[in-house]
């Protein structure tokens, strides 16, 4: 599905931004430790005296690599325990279970558990005097998108897309979410087709708050 106005998922968030991959931070982990132990062999077999200038040279790729790797694995840590605790707050939950929570409760499970696992930053927006929208979303790029949540039962007809797209100009947002437990109609999906508008049903509901941090574009 296209994304009007390049409104896109964050990178995906297992470095933080600052590492490419945990590959690559593995591979320097190696690289480390094959440094490290050439260096030991060195100083062990020969001293520190001989070949002074390539010890030199070993022990700043040491340190340096030292200080990637721990640096590194840090980050990878701490973003894992935060997926992990944050998974545990907002488990996935099958459509029927949705149900069983509040307006309140589904509009932060919706905003905790498909938009910022996925990397977004999101504000849930008060009840009272919310203009329509029920999450705030911004993306790698500062741009945000206004998000409506429907705990329904039944089919969400075309009258709420073509609110929720007035709402998305109002608000001067790059794209506008319908987050809804219900399905949704053909005339709905139509009447959406070409806009910065993504519907996302039930059935998608439940797949998306699946899906592993980090690996949907939604």
């Amino acid at each position: 599905m296209s994304h009007t106005f390049a409104f896109s998922l964050p990178r995906k968030p297992s470095l933080n931004l600052r590492f490419p991959s945990t590959r690559l931070l593995a591979l320097a982990t190696l690289l480390w430790w094959l440094v490290y132990g050439w260096l030991a062999y060195r100083l062990w077999a020969d001293g520190l005296q001989n070949g002074l200038f390539v010890n030199l040279l070993l022990i700043a790729a040491t340190v340096l690599l030292g200080v990637f790797v721990v640096f590194g694995w840090r980050q990878v840590g701490w973003l894992w325990w935060r997926s992990l605790r944050q998974g545990g707050k907002w488990r996935a939950l099958s459509v029927a279970a949705t149900y069983q929570l509040s307006p309140s409760a589904f509009e932060a499970y919706v905003a905790h558990r498909l938009f910022a696992r996925q990397g977004y930053q999101v504000i849930n927006t008060p009840d009272t005097k919310d203009g329509g929208i029920d999450v705030l979303i911004t993306d790698a790029y500062g741009r945000q998108a206004v998000v409506q949540c429907k705990r329904y039962r039944g089919t969400v007809g075309s009258a709420t897309v073509r609110e929720l797209y007035g709402t998305m100009i109002h608000a001067g947002a790059a794209r506008a979410y319908l987050v809804t437990t219900a399905e949704i109609s053909h005339d709905a999906r139509r009447w959406a087709e070409g806009k910065p508008i993504t519907l996302i049903d039930g059935a998608r509901l439940e797949q998306l708050s699946r899906a592993a941090p980090g690996s949907q574009q939604i």
